[in-house]
């Protein structure tokens, strides 16, 4: 990895996961000096059980854009091409197929895909060793000062300090963002008190390339399809619920996730009859007050950390990198010329705008969805079991699902922010 001794940069980004990491490749091919600042040293080792993300379709487009997804796709992804939306012990489910999208896309036959993040992560760092790119790793922010023209950062790496600036600084440097605190930029936001557990699952039919989503009223239970033939799932569970099944054996386990799921789910899954270790991770809504503050964004998760439940949040952030991009090309070529400043504030402006109508608009959806299927109102479960039966039936609300789920409606919202006079 370079370790240069260069100090001055146009972009400082802070967070080398992969969201960090395509900023910068998308940055260094617009002619911007570029450093990445990373804690600790990348690993794309398989973990157990997997860390996986989800992407859509829209996601896929983007990392083809930038030379990653055959890179990504090489070493494995399990494919989306159905998804079943259940609810336990009721009537009724919602079928989407991604042959029902091919004309709004016709080269798309995924909806989405479920990536490993080491998976994910390393052919960026390859993109990104043969770049120009300097990543500076292991180090931190020890402190930085904001200036009318550029950020100066102190770094810490061991013991040693050291000092770079940059005319834009980018937080990239997840939920807990150091930057997003630093800067004094508030959040919204609360616990969901809820813990999301995760295992990866091996069953008797497999997955045949589906998704299943199973919303119960504790939360809902993800199957997203690996590439080797198994499930990787996330089973929101409160917090006694969660302790308790981890503590299990793997048969109880077993037995407690089939019931779960559902009689419905099994009977296409199979059942299960072999279980990884088991995680826990506390789900929580955090979404920054300000996606921007003088010459400092923030991207990813230090910006939004969503529920679970529709699978977004890797999305949302590669979206994040898309109009940053999208900002300054257009910059560029109102001002005609081959660089911009990046950090003027009508471009942070306009990006954090730009941004949080997709950010509030998802997060609206998860949690009209978290609250409609936790819902114990008498009547609801039958108003639930209708809606499921006639999702399908109502071809306006089946293609509002459909272009939502593979990223469409996202792709077709920025290409018009990209040609408003069209």
């Amino acid at each position: 990895m370079k370790n240069g001794s260069k100090t001055d940069f146009d972009v400082v980004i802070v967070g080398g996961g992969a969201v960090g990491a395509t900023l910068a490749l998308a940055l260094q091919r617009m002619d911007y000096q570029v450093a990445v600042i990373e804690l600790r040293s990348p690993s794309f080792a398989s973990s157990d059980p997997e860390r996986v993300v989800a992407l859509n379709y829209g996601s896929r487009c983007f990392l083809e854009s930038l030379d990653l997804w055959q890179g990504v796709e090489a070493v494995g992804v399990g494919d989306i091409r159905h998804i079943v939306v259940t609810e336990p012990g009721n009537a009724g489910r919602v079928d989407l197929d991604a042959s029902d999208a091919q004309h709004y896309a016709s080269d798309m036959h995924e909806l989405g895909y479920v990536v490993e993040m080491g998976h994910l992560l390393e052919p960026m760092y390859r993109a990104l060793q043969a770049s120009s790119v300097e990543l500076i790793t292991p180090a931190c922010v020890e402190s930085f000062d904001l200036q009318a023209d550029r950020v100066n950062i102190q770094l810490c790496r061991g013991d040693e300090l050291s000092t770079i600036s940059a005319a834009l600084m980018v937080g990239a440097d997840g939920t807990f963002s150091q930057i997003r605190s630093m800067s004094g930029i508030g959040t919204y936001g609360w616990d969901y008190n809820r813990f999301g557990l995760v295992a990866s699952v091996t069953t008797e039919l497999g997955h045949n390339d589906t998704a299943h989503e199973c919303f119960r009223s504790s939360g809902p239970l993800a199957f997203l399809p690996l590439a080797d033939g198994r499930f990787s799932i996330v089973w929101a569970a409160t917090p006694g619920e969660a302790a308790q099944l981890l503590a299990m054996d793997d048969d109880a386990f077993i037995y407690a996730l089939q019931k779960a799921a559902g009689a419905a789910t099994i009977s296409q899954i199979g059942n299960i009859t072999d279980v990884s270790k088991r995680a826990s991770y506390p789900l929580e809504l955090t979404v920054a007050k300000s996606f921007s503050q003088g010459r400092i964004a923030l991207v990813g998760n230090a910006a939004h950390t969503i529920h679970p439940v529709a699978g977004q949040g890797m999305n949302l952030g590669f979206r994040d990198v898309q109009t940053l991009i999208e900002v300054l090309t257009r910059a560029m070529e109102q001002q005609k010329s081959s660089c911009c400043d990046p950090g003027q504030s009508i471009l942070m402006q306009s990006y954090s705008e730009q941004r949080r109508v997709d950010v509030m608009a998802v997060a609206g959806f998860t949690e009209s969805m978290s609250h409609l299927f936790g819902s114990t109102v008498p009547g609801m479960k039958w108003l639930r079991a209708m809606g499921l039966k006639n999702l399908s039936g109502i071809p306006a609300l089946a293609d509002m699902l459909l272009k939502h789920a593979s990223g469409i409606a996202q792709m077709k919202n920025q290409k018009h922010q990209e040609t408003p006079n069209e």
